[in-house]
């Protein structure tokens, strides 16, 4: 067998590695990606719900994969690795998911097909599943089957939230930075390696993304479904794998109230679309069903731009996890209940401020009004 360089071993190597790699890689990818997709019209036409006014390709999540996948397996090579190849299996099939998305639309039914499959290649062929709950609703240890099952939905969810939360102008790549900052910090106070190269190799490649679709307004590009769909799909193998090391007596555990910390890393995509949910549910509209009234539509209703509203949220999510942080100690079930209540709190509050203005609007419209009646009297 060929022998590797012990440098390239190095765990500092391997990240400054990846990062900069992954960073290169879709940094130089994009320009192609946007000049075959204006020739070929795939491109995102706006309408009644985009805030674009322009053609703007939707194919930056080819960036995306290709960037992270050469970096994930160029430098995870040792045996902290395994994880990583089955990742990246999942991470293709999520991939052409997204991408027949992108060109030719699918219904999400086909859509949660695709992400069961690339779910179940990393539970059952990475063994990568929750074994315990933690406390939650008072259950710790699961059977084998009931982890598969639990987990799998963990993927869904995370997934199409990440999905469903890609509304703005670098919302669903900012917020994805900052919970890949917050799990690779972990993973490598926890000695693993390989996870903490798949998070810079997310991280490179989202920040490359970035400076094409917020700082470049000849050549903006889209993430589209695939690149939402995979931010989701990796962030969940981070996820699970943070909640599996932190099980009760698992020799690597420092953290307590594991599930509720790693909600708090993903607070506002997740609670943002289980809000959706349950209104929809309540009003009995499909849940999938596209509208503005998600968190950033709410923002922009109060006249912040799509850089503003993405930074707000950014530090709302920074927040949430500095909150569970100094928490944690209250377990699992009264963290989960002190983050629901908090961001309930904070949504009631930005839809008051919504309604305020709206109120001012129509009395400012009303008195402009009464205004050119009493002159033409």
């Amino acid at each position: 067998m060929p022998h590797t360089p012990e440098w390239l071993l190095l765990p500092g190597f391997r990240i400054i590695a990846a990062l900069a790699i992954s960073f290169f890689v879709a940094y130089r990818f994009i320009p192609v990606i946007i000049d075959v997709a204006r020739k070929k019209n795939l491109v995102d036409e706006p309408n009644h719900r985009t805030s674009h006014k322009g053609k703007v390709p939707t194919l930056g999540g080819i960036a995306i994969f290709a960037g992270f996948a050469i970096a994930v397996l160029a430098f995870n090579l040792s045996s902290d690795s395994l994880l990583s190849p089955v990742t990246v299996a999942g991470a293709m099939v999520i991939f052409f998911l997204g991408l027949k998305d992108d060109v030719l639309e699918l219904s999400p039914l086909k859509k949660i097909y695709g992400q069961v499959i690339a779910g179940l290649i990393v539970i059952l062929l990475g063994d990568l599943r929750f074994s315990s709950l933690h406390g939650l609703f008072g259950i710790y240890q699961i059977s084998y089957i009931w982890s598969v099952l639990v987990t799998l939905f963990v993927f869904i969810v995370i997934i199409n939230s990440f999905n469903l939360v890609d509304g703005i102008d670098g919302l669903a790549a900012g917020l994805a930075i900052v919970s890949s900052v917050f799990f690779g910090e972990w993973f490598f106070r926890a000695g693993q390696t390989g996870m903490v190269v798949m998070a810079v190799s997310l991280i490179g490649v989202l920040f490359a993304f970035l400076r094409y679709n917020l700082l470049d307004s000849r050549y903006k590009i889209f993430m589209g479904d695939t690149g939402s769909m995979l931010l989701g799909f990796i962030l969940a193998v981070f996820t699970v794998r943070f909640n599996e090391m932190n099980v009760p007596g698992s020799p690597i555990r420092n953290m307590e109230a594991a599930p509720a910390f790693s909600f708090a890393i993903l607070m506002v995509p997740l609670f943002d679309t289980l809000r959706l949910f349950v209104v929809r549910i309540y009003t009995k509209c499909t849940p999938f069903a596209p509208d503005r009234a998600h968190m950033h539509h709410i923002l922009l209703k109060l006249g912040f731009n799509h850089l503003q509203s993405t930074y707000i949220l950014m530090m709302f999510n920074i927040v949430f996890v500095l909150l569970a942080w100094r928490f944690q100690s209250l377990g699992t079930m009264k963290l989960f209940g002190l983050l629901i209540f908090s961001g309930t709190i904070l949504t009631i509050i930005a839809f008051v401020l919504v309604s305020i203005q709206k109120r001012h609007r129509h009395l400012d419209n009303k008195q402009i009004v009464n205004q050119g009646k009493s002159r033409i009297a």
